[in-house]
């Protein structure tokens, strides 16, 4: 095993252990993030690298034996699972199974348990849901209210995903450990390296929009638009009035929000309100739902629920049980 003693490493090294043995050099590391579910039976071994860092962990593990995990309540995040020697089975809505050459995409949310079968080992890769979105909405220049979908099945032939393999492999080697516990900053660079990778390479439903090239340049007024509803989401300000505030007609604040934006005014309010929404919920600084729901104009409740599970994947109640969940852990 490898540790750091400049401060907390955030990487755990073992060769093949008991798996009780490593449960518990797990928790001392990590936490018990599995504390409700049945731990594997003693016999079997399991071994390898396995790094967490600020809501991206990322792992080149092996288990010697067949077993099945239980995970605990819905975690809000995606694995991207690389398996390199026998068979790992998720319990879920439709059951995926993974060999050597498939790659797979598992949204957490929707898991309830794992098998690996046939001494399993894998490259792999899980990150929080709102990393994810927030990043999407960084590079595409926008809020991100549609859910976010990888394609839960992929040819590792094809080179995109031999890049992320190559990249979990540099992580996890022990080359880069120096480096990586040197100081603060690499451990931060590569978990965006790792965020960047797998929105770049791994398919989803934004992926076109990603790779489309970048749009002309918003003219003034579309941007001092965008500005002031960035800078004020609790204010409904209605289309009419942006207009007036950056002195064109509202046909021409329409026409260049459908063009430069993508989308209407009015629903582009409701992408920022619904970002910061998320915010407000994943960072605990609401008491309650219909407060954050109050807060940033949504006056129905149930509506603001629903728009919010079609953006998200999960219901303002899950996000705020998330965290009080990572609070308690």
């Amino acid at each position: 095993m490898y540790s750091s003693s400049t401060r907390k490493s955030f990487i755990l090294r073992s060769g093949d252990m008991r798996s009780d043995d490593f449960g518990l050099l797990f928790s001392k590391m990590f936490g018990n993030l599995y504390a409700d579910s049945p731990p594997p039976p003693k016999d079997i071994i399991i071994g390898g690298v396995y790094g967490r860092h600020d809501g991206v962990s990322f792992r080149r593990m092996h288990y010697r034996g067949d077993f099945s995990v239980a995970f605990p309540a819905p975690l809000d995040e995606i694995s991207f699972v690389i398996p390199t020697a026998g068979t790992i089975i998720f319990n879920h809505a439709s059951e995926s199974v993974g060999y050597t050459q498939v790659g797979l995409a598992i949204d957490k949310a929707e898991v309830r348990s794992a098998r690996f079968i046939d001494n399993h080992a894998q490259h792999g890769i899980s990150i929080n849901r709102g990393l994810l979105t927030e990043r999407l909405s960084t590079l595409l220049g926008k809020p991100i209210v549609q859910k976010l979908c990888f394609e839960p099945v992929v040819d590792l032939n094809a080179s995109a995903f031999q890049g992320i393999r190559a990249l979990i492999e540099l992580a996890t080697g022990n080359e880069f450990d120096l480096l990586l516990n040197a100081g603060s900053l690499m451990p931060s660079r590569l978990r965006e390296m790792l965020i960047d990778a797998v929105l770049e390479s791994w398919p989803h439903n934004f992926t076109e929009a990603l790779q489309r090239p970048t749009l002309l340049i918003a003219p003034r007024h579309v941007k001092l638009a965008v500005e002031y509803i960035q800078e004020h989401p609790d204010n409904l300000v209605s289309g009419t009035d942006l207009a007036r505030l950056t002195n064109v007609s509202l046909r021409a604040l329409q026409e260049g929000f459908q063009r430069f934006v993508g989308t209407s005014i009015v629903a582009y309010q409701r992408q920022v309100r619904l970002e910061r929404a998320y915010a407000a919920l994943a960072e605990g600084a609401a008491p309650s739902v219909t407060d954050v729901a109050l807060q940033y104009g949504f006056s129905n409740v149930g509506r603001f629920c629903q728009y919010f599970q079609n953006a998200y994947g999960m219901s303002p109640a899950e996000v705020r049980k998330g965290l009080r969940m990572r609070h308690s852990a």
